[in-house]
């Protein structure tokens, strides 16, 4: 059995990408396990697809390879790469930072190598649909004891792109955030953590959208419709709504910059 692969994108589950790359796998690693992370990143939202990777590492198989694919660069000169961290861990994915959280996570980017050698290619290689005839294969191949440097020429890691999540402003009474994400419950996550609001001296509870909304540990803590601000499983400040949708009830969605100030201030 080859190392699992953890395989996210931003392809959806509406059309048969998903399951092509899949097949493309099956093919050539018949028994390796695939994990599917998500197929539900935002359309072509490198940094969400970096973060959804860099969150997700801590928890899978140590030998994991990741297979990460959003790329609105498809069919341009950005490289195709396969990353080896300092964990142990591979990575495969479109040279855009998309995969660059994650080996943040696994150690660090060690060695890299560019995808494209025909024996791990798909030929024709489509303009439109690496995933299937570019990082499908590597990743599969990798899977099943290919070195690294079988896939192409060297990459040097320090010129591999990387992306980064914004940070918070913070002045005394107000934090200034953005929303990084939004789940189906509709709980609002920011690029804030807990320690953010204690030094702007928001311990108890902030004002934002017009709303003043409690601090909380869990969604128990607030009445049933009720918002609140928690921190999350990742360790990001949250908005929720018990029995609600936060999104909704404030009006947000990812992207947008929102101020946390200290109610009537």
């Amino acid at each position: 059995m080859g190392r699992p692969i953890v395989f996210m994108t931003d392809y959806g589950l509406a059309d048969e990408f998903v399951g092509i790359c899949h097949g493309v796998m099956a093919r050539i690693a018949p028994a390796t396990r695939v994990i599917d992370l998500t197929h539900a990143i935002p359309r072509q939202d490198v940094v969400a697809g970096a973060m959804a990777l860099g969150r997700a590492a801590p928890f899978m198989p140590e030998d994991a390879v990741y297979l990460g694919v959003v790329d609105p660069g498809v069919g341009s000169a950005r490289r195709p790469v396969a990353v080896a961290c300092g964990s142990g861990a591979l990575l495969v994915g479109p040279d855009n930072g998309v995969l660059s959280m994650a080996w943040a996570a696994l150690g660090g980017a060690a060695q890299a190598a560019e995808i494209t050698s025909e024996r791990v290619l798909l030929g024709p290689v489509s303009a439109t649909f690496h995933g299937r005839d570019v990082f499908a294969p590597a990743a599969a191949h990798l899977s099943i004891g290919m070195p690294l440097p079988d896939l192409g020429p060297p990459v040097d890691p320090r010129t591999l792109h990387t992306v980064e999540m914004p940070a918070p402003m913070i002045l005394r009474g107000v934090v200034g955030a953005r929303v990084i994400g939004v789940d189906g419950y509709g709980n609002v996550q920011l690029n804030a953590r807990s320690r953010d609001l204690e030094v702007a001296g928001l311990e108890r509870s902030v004002e934002v959208c017009g709303r003043v909304v409690s601090r909380a540990s869990t969604f128990a803590d607030v009445s049933e419709g009720s918002p609140a601000a928690i921190v999350d499983s990742q360790g990001f400040v949250a908005l929720i709504v018990n029995g609600g949708s936060a999104a909704e009830a404030l009006g947000l969605h990812r992207g947008d910059a929102v101020t946390l100030s200290r109610p009537g201030g």
